[in-house]
């Protein structure tokens, strides 16, 4: 009986500290542990937020198996940190590894100091449109990206909507506006190279919804090459402005 139940303990101790990867406070009905990055996105989309302001701490490393995607829902202020040296990865291909769809007021925010840092990484290799590590789209605006290091191998050509990081389109109203990515280390994941750091590919059916205020300052882009193609670090194709 000893046995058994030092066993069921154990058991209980490693599903405790898998399910603790991710954990949310501040939100409407979405507040506790996720194993996944996506997984507390999808609590947070599932639950109206109103004027509240969302914690998302990054406890463990997580394996992200499909797109981490999150939906504009009324907070005032999503802020996601790391608490340790804390990566976020996956292997996603023809989509991004994060997706900010509409998202408003959302700060990533690796802190690098006190043992803190957070790495985010899509590992894939895929040409395919859409392959990315952090996107932004449907007029998603007033959002900062700082302080992390952003990985990707993204092997899209020059005009093929995707890069490490990809400012998009599918704006209606205001365009993704006012976003800012700063003091970040935007690289290659491992020894693949991407073709694109940063691509700016916005909505064109009228000015009022292109990218405007897009700020790119402060960061270290880095190793981009194709032996086949053309390799940019910052790519600002249409729809953007200012």
């Amino acid at each position: 009986m000893k046995k058994i139940f030092v066993i069921a303990v154990f058991v209980l101790l490693i599903a405790t500290f898998v399910s603790a990867q991710v954990q949310v406070s501040g939100s409407n009905g979405a507040d506790g542990t996720y194993t996944t990055l996506g997984a507390a996105f999808s609590a947070i989309n599932a639950n109206t937020q109103s004027g509240n302001n969302i914690t998302i701490t990054i406890l463990g490393n997580t394996t992200e198996t499909t797109t981490a995607v999150l939906n504009q829902g009324g907070w005032a202020t999503l802020t996601i940190v790391p608490s340790g040296a804390r990566t976020i990865s996956g292997n996603i291909g023809g989509a991004p590894l994060i997706d900010l769809n509409g998202a408003d007021n959302v700060t990533i925010n690796g802190i690098n100091s006190g043992g803190n840092s957070l790495t985010i990484v899509n590992n894939s290799t895929s040409n395919a449109s859409g392959t990315s590590t952090i996107r932004l789209q449907t007029d998603a605006t007033n959002n900062t990206i700082t302080n992390c290091t952003i990985l990707g191998s993204s092997t899209t050509t020059p005009t093929t909507n995707g890069g490490t990081i990809w400012i998009g389109a599918n704006a209606s109203t205001t365009g993704n506006d006012n976003n800012t990515i700063s003091n970040n280390y935007i690289g290659p994941a491992g020894t693949n190279l991407p073709t694109k750091a940063i691509y700016g590919n916005g909505s064109t059916s009228t000015t009022a919804v292109y990218n405007t205020g897009i700020i790119i300052s402060g960061n270290n882009i880095y190793d981009y090459f194709s032996a086949s193609a053309a390799s940019i670090g910052i790519y600002i194709s249409g729809g953007n402005d200012n």
